[in-house]
């Protein structure tokens, strides 16, 4: 019995002992099964955290921000580096460490200020931002580069194509006041007329301006000032009527305003001041055409920052700078549907010169087949035709006729005038084409084109490709390097037609569309202008800090010269003697050359004998005065 309970005691215990081991080892599983869970939930979390973030910043995004702090990264080692880009040395030059810590801080900050405030405008902005910014410099340090600012053109095409894309920086939300349109256009105009006008100021104080084209419109305004007519001794190198050359008596608007301050100076001002003052046509016209005020604000960019404009003002002084405000104020007044001071604007633009008729019979033409208004736009193109043929006919009598020789390439041995060149035009279409399409002129059209994104060309109503024909006429068909030249005056009138035609095709494109192609042509006016513009302003004012000692010897010089004595001098010096009444220019490239009271001349063409001066002057002057390169010879 003893043994018995003992033995049972044993299977009591034994199985005590099992039950505890088989609830402790349940225990282990459930804590095993419990931390399973656990872990089980972790990776679940981090990737619904990842589906979120990606939801909110999607992938291109993600692409974008990289190539934002890229571009950022890019902009910040071109202005530290002193080597050029250009060369294969800027990479020595470069800390790759340190482009690689921009990009990663740029990057991380991006993203980190996205999700901080919830914006998803903060990296497409910085992307467009960043990418104008190193494409800007890219082109000032590589400048007047067309084919250089294509290359720019397409990658900011396919930022803006992405950035516009379902409005990624908020541009339509962008809710400006009204007053604040005015407000930019005032001051963008004030601050344009006054950089172009501290740029020119600073190369005539220089001595870089010529007698073609500032000398001559410099001694005309004086001479306007004392007698009333506008004659000139240095532009044929004979006393005559500059109207004798182009009728413009435009002039005589400008001149009291001239009168004021009757310094050379004052004349790039005002010329500075009109070209600026076309952004107000411009505020109005997109206003009338019902854009919302950040398009028309985007357009007084585009405008002011038009490399054209801005850089053909660089280039002394010209008529042809006056027709981009009146030919602006004149289209203004077409879709106002002002016929009063449609024909009013129009008189003042054919007032500038006798070929502004061109201008105002394309405007006639588009308004006929544009705006079916028929007997308004033949009117219109009427009194351009009389308008025409009575100033032609003005600088004949007053001189040698209009400037037909600029259109040589299209007159055949034996014929001669418009006769001749309309039939070239019209039996020979093949050479008419090879005159228009070369290198240069294709060139040219790309300068004109790409900063307004070719908009010109996407409006669904072709008839206001008409205005695409003074561009053929005045630029295109003369094989005279000047006129499709980007540096000088021939682009004035084109630019203001250009100007309006993109405003138009912007007016009736989708909304998608419509801020594409503006913000791509902000872009690249503004990328441009760094191309053509800043570094000339550059120059400009490096050489007037530069010379002032020199330029002061110059001044002393010429000032020793008696007013009214006869005086032949450099091309390059004449503008600073604009009131001597008797000045001549050497060489003489319309006559021979005659022996003057005194001969200012450069120290260089004489030891050259450039043109023959040397020669010319023989032992018949003598050397009184010199500063410089600058010498005064005075005849025996």
């Amino acid at each position: 019995m003893y043994y018995y309970y003992i033995e049972k005691e044993r299977e009591n215990m034994g199985q005590a002992t099992n039950k505890a081991v088989t609830q402790k080892g349940g225990t282990e599983q459930d804590s095993q099964a419990t931390s399973n869970k656990i872990n089980k939930k972790q990776p679940s979390n981090f990737k619904n955290d990842m589906h979120k973030f990606l939801d909110f910043l999607p992938f291109d995004y993600i692409i974008a921000a990289f190539c934002a702090s890229f571009c950022t990264a890019s902009f910040i080692s071109l202005i530290t580096t002193a080597a050029a880009y250009t060369d294969l040395t800027f990479l020595s030059a470069l800390s790759p460490i340190s482009f690689i810590i921009c990009m990663v801080v740029v990057f991380a900050g991006q993203l980190a200020l996205s999700v901080i405030t919830k914006a998803k405008q903060v990296i497409p902005s910085t992307l467009l931002a960043s990418a104008v910014a190193f494409g800007a410099i890219l082109a000032y340090n590589n400048p007047s580069q067309i084919y250089f600012n294509i290359g720019i053109g397409f990658v900011m095409f396919l930022v803006v194509a992405w950035v516009a894309k379902d409005d990624k920086i908020g541009f339509t939300k962008l809710r400006l006041p009204k007053k604040s349109l005015w407000i930019i256009a005032v001051l963008g105009a004030l601050l344009f007329t006054v950089t172009v006008s501290l740029a020119c100021i600073a190369r005539y104080h220089a001595y870089m301006t010529y007698n073609f084209d500032f000398g001559i419109f410099a001694q005309m305004f004086e001479n306007m000032r004392t007698t009333g007519l506008p004659n000139t001794t240095v532009e044929r190198n004979t006393l005559m009527s500059h109207f004798g050359v182009h009728f413009s008596p435009i002039y005589y608007l400008l001149l009291p305003l001239y009168m004021i301050v009757p310094r050379p100076e004052t004349l790039l001002v005002l010329q500075a001041l009109f070209v600026a003052a076309g952004v107000f046509a411009v505020v109005l016209l997109c206003k009338k055409l019902n854009l919302s005020t950040n398009i028309t604000i985007a357009f007084t960019f585009i405008y002011l920052f038009f490399p054209s404009l801005s850089n053909g003002c660089l280039y002394d002084f010209h008529e042809n700078k006056f027709l981009t405000v009146l030919i602006l104020w004149t289209l203004y007044f077409v879709i106002s549907k002002n016929t009063r001071m449609l024909f009013v604007f129009a008189v003042l633009t054919l007032m500038v010169k006798e070929d502004a008729a061109i201008y105002i019979m394309a405007i006639a033409l588009y308004i006929i087949l544009g705006r079916k208004q028929f007997i308004k736009g033949g009117i219109l193109f009427a009194v351009s035709i009389i308008y025409f043929a009575f100033a032609t006919n003005m600088v004949a009598a007053l001189g040698d006729g209009i400037m037909i020789n600029r259109l040589d390439n299209y007159i055949p041995a034996g014929e001669a005038g418009f006769l001749a060149v309309a039939k070239t035009c019209f039996f020979n279409l093949g050479y008419f084409i090879s005159q228009i399409f070369t290198a240069d002129k294709i060139a040219f059209m790309i300068w004109m084109f790409l900063p307004l994104a070719f908009a010109p060309f996407m409006g669904e109503k072709k008839a206001i490709l008409l205005l695409l024909v003074p561009m053929l006429v005045v630029d295109l068909m003369s094989n005279w390097q000047y006129q499709y030249d980007i540096n000088y005056q021939y682009t004035f009138g084109v630019a203001a037609l250009l100007i309006f035609m993109a405003i138009m095709t912007v007016q009736g494109l989708s909304r998608r569309n419509r801020h594409t192609v503006v913000l791509m042509s902000c872009a690249m006016c503004f990328i441009m202008s760094f191309s053509l513009f800043y570094p000339r302003v550059r120059t400009y004012t490096n050489a007037q800090n530069a010379n002032k000692t020199t330029v002061a010897a110059y001044n002393d010089l010429i000032a020793t010269v008696p007013k009214d004595a006869s005086v032949t001098a450099d091309n390059n010096y004449i503008p600073y003697m604009y009131n001597f009444t008797d000045l001549y220019m050497y060489p003489n490239y319309y006559g021979s050359a005659q022996k003057t009271e005194y001969y200012l001349v450069s120290s260089g063409n004489i030891a050259s004998n450039a043109d023959n001066l040397k020669t010319f002057m023989g032992d018949s002057y003598q050397l009184i005065g010199s500063a410089g390169a600058m010498q005064l010879y005075k005849l025996k």
